[in-house]
C-alpha cells in the first residue's frame, strides 16, 4: 500500500481562498470610475453647513411719516384720475362722440375740482417737519393744473384746427408728470430720514417706531381716492352756446 505524500489534505484550501479574494478585489477596484470620489473632497474644504435664514436690512418709518405717505397715495391717485379724465374728454371730442358744449362743461367742472384739490394739497396738515421742503415742491408743481385745464378750454374754443387744444392737453400731461415726480421725491426724502432696522424671518421689524401701516388703506380726502370719471357727464347745452361744428 502506497503512502500519501501529503497527509494534510486541506492545507492548500486557505491560500486558495485568499488568492481568489485578492483577484476579486483587484477586479472590483479596477472597474470603478476614476472620477468617483470615495473618501470625499480632496481640497480640504468641509461641506457647507446647513443654510440659515439671514437677517435682512430694511427701513422702519416713523409713525408721522407713514401717515403722510398714506395722504400722498391719495394725492397720487387723484392726480392720475385727473389726467385720465382730461384724456377721456379730449378723445371723446376728437371722435365727436360728445357735443362741443358737453366737452366744455366737463372741462370747466374738472377745472373747478382740480382747483379745490390744489388747495387741499397746499393745506395738508399732517406734513412732518423733515418733509416740509419736499411738500413745498409738490405744492408748486400742483399749482398749475387748474390753469392748464383752462388752457385746454381756450384751445377747445379756438377757431383753429385743434392744434391749440392738443398742445394744451400735452402740457397738462407734463404738469401731471411733475406732480407725480414731486410725490416720488417726498417718498425718497422720507426714506432718507428714516431709522434703519432689521427684519427677521418672521417679517417683524425692529426699532422704536412700531409697525408701519399699509399705504393706501383707511384714509380718504374730500374728493375720495379717485375722482369719479362720470362726474362731469350729462350737462345740457346752455342757451347761446357755440355749436360743435364751429370749433376744433
Amino acid at each position: 500500500m502506497s503512502r500519501n505524500p501529503d497527509p494534510k489534505h486541506g492545507r492548500w484550501v486557505l491560500p486558495l481562498i485568499i488568492g481568489v479574494m485578492v483577484v476579486l478585489t483587484y477586479t472590483f477596484v479596477s472597474s470603478l470610475d476614476p472620477s468617483t470620489d470615495v473618501d470625499g473632497p480632496e481640497d480640504g474644504r468641509d461641506d457647507p453647513p446647513f443654510p440659515t435664514t439671514p437677517t435682512s436690512s430694511t427701513t422702519t418709518l416713523p409713525a408721522e411719516f407713514s401717515s403722510f405717505l398714506v395722504t400722498l397715495d391719495v394725492f397720487e391717485a387723484q392726480a392720475t384720475s385727473f389726467e385720465d379724465e382730461v384724456d377721456r374728454i379730449n378723445q371723446a371730442w376728437e371722435a365727436r362722440s360728445i357735443t362741443f358744449q358737453d366737452a366744455r362743461n366737463e372741462l370747466v367742472d374738472l377745472q373747478a375740482t382740480v382747483a379745490l384739490w390744489e388747495e387741499e394739497v397746499a393745506e395738508a396738515s399732517d406734513v412732518p417737519a423733515q418733509l416740509a421742503e419736499s411738500h413745498v415742491a409738490l405744492v408748486i408743481a400742483s399749482g398749475d393744473l387748474a390753469a392748464a385745464i383752462e388752457d385746454i378750454v381756450l384751445g377747445l374754443e379756438a377757431p383753429d384746427d385743434g392744434t391749440l387744444r392738443r398742445v394744451a392737453v400735452e402740457q397738462f400731461r407734463a404738469e401731471i408728470t411733475e406732480v407725480l415726480d414731486a410725490i416720488d421725491g417726498i417718498r425718497d426724502t422720507a426714506a432718507e430720514n428714516s431709522d434703519p432696522g432689521s427684519v427677521d424671518e418672521t417679517g417683524t421689524a425692529s426699532g422704536d417706531a412700531g409697525p408701519v401701516p399699509i399705504p393706501g388703506e383707511g384714509r380718504e380726502s374730500a374728493f375720495g381716492l379717485v375722482a369719479p370719471p362720470a362726474a362731469y357727464e350729462g350737462h345740457a347745452p346752455s342757451p347761446g352756446s357755440v355749436t360743435a361744428g364751429s370749433h376744433r
